[in-house]
């Protein structure tokens, strides 16, 4: 059921990524864009694949093929292997960093695109309406149907990145959405229901159902959260700070607890809440450690130190980072 409902996750990063792309070009050229997501993307995505994926890779092997070599005698295979990209298999893998390669490459992609939008001062108007606002549900379907890059539809992400760059193109584009967040609240609850109904199933009314769901629950998740965290607190700054290294450096954390808790249990719900808490608390002890140096700070996309927490469109927009 988790897994069913999980449906959102990555379309919500990618649809505040191209928000925040909004912004940053607002004050860049193509240029200058495309070298920041150099440093922000392309670092942390190859300081990832070295550092932080062969870990779960590991434990991996251990768990699912009962591989009892040492840990560096794994890292000789896993670095010579290139013929799977699924961390499962022993061989060199992006894992779950698959989403900085493609945020990268339809940043790159689309920058001419966005970057002429901005120069033209250019808004939907029909993003301005409740009704037509559900009409890239179509768009989602169709997209859906193009031919995928290691099991993920670029296409698609690439649209979502779309619409939160035009919607971050007028104000009165977020003013509809929080007036009308209740109807789109209603939509993806009734939609997340068609989903849960639909199983698995796959085909044209199944893809529309889950591309509903996913689409009305973003713009509900953005009206209830700009009219209820649209604040300056120190706490938001630092989760968006630390929301990009945390993503990068989760999963590793929740591979390893999850082995050595399922060793012990594997089914009920204390398990469950076990290797959430352990490694939620490991990541975030990690960052605040790797936030203090420079060149972890810059392995990590952060950047350097600010004396300050600044807060407001300018750190957003200057990062490019989903929040």
């Amino acid at each position: 059921m988790a897994v069913q409902l999980s449906y959102w996750f990555m379309p919500l990063l990618f649809l505040l990524a191209g928000s925040a792309g909004f912004y940053a070009l607002k004050r860049r050229s193509a240029g200058r864009y495309v070298s920041e997501r150099v440093s922000r993307l392309l670092v942390p995505l190859l300081f990832g694949v070295l550092v932080v994926v062969p870990p779960q890779a590991y434990y991996a092997m251990r768990f699912h093929r009962g591989y009892e070599g040492s840990y560096a005698g794994f890292l000789w295979k896993y670095f010579t292997d290139f013929s799977d990209w699924s961390e499962y298999e022993g061989g060199i893998s992006p894992a779950h960093l698959w989403f900085i390669l493609f945020l990268f490459l339809i940043s790159a992609a689309l920058v001419q695109p966005m970057l002429a939008l901005v120069r033209r001062g250019y808004t939907p108007g029909w993003l301005r309406r409740p009704l037509p606002a559900l009409l890239p549900v179509v768009l989602l379907t169709a997209l859906s149907y193009l031919p995928e890059v290691g099991g993920k539809n670029i296409f698609v992400f690439a649209a979502y990145f779309m619409l939160g760059f035009l919607i971050a193109t007028d104000d009165a584009i977020m003013d509809m959405i929080e007036r009308w967040r209740p109807l789109f609240l209603v939509l993806a609850v009734c939609g997340g229901a068609g989903v849960l109904m639909l199983g698995g199933q796959e085909g044209l009314p199944a893809t529309a159902v889950r591309d509903l769901a996913c689409w009305t629950a973003l713009p509900a998740m953005l009206g209830y959260g700009r009219r209820h965290l649209n604040g300056g607190s120190k706490a938001l700054a630092y989760c968006n700070e630390a929301a990009f290294p945390m993503y990068v450096l989760h999963q590793t954390f929740l591979v390893a607890v999850g082995f050595y808790v399922l060793e012990h249990a594997d089914a009920g719900t204390l398990p469950y809440v076990l290797i959430m808490t352990v490694s939620f608390a490991l990541s975030l002890t990690t960052y605040e450690v790797v936030r203090r140096w420079g060149p972890t700070r810059f392995a990590l996309g952060l950047g350097r130190r600010k004396t300050s927490a600044v807060v407001g469109s300018g750190s957003t927009g200057g990062t490019a980072r989903p929040s």
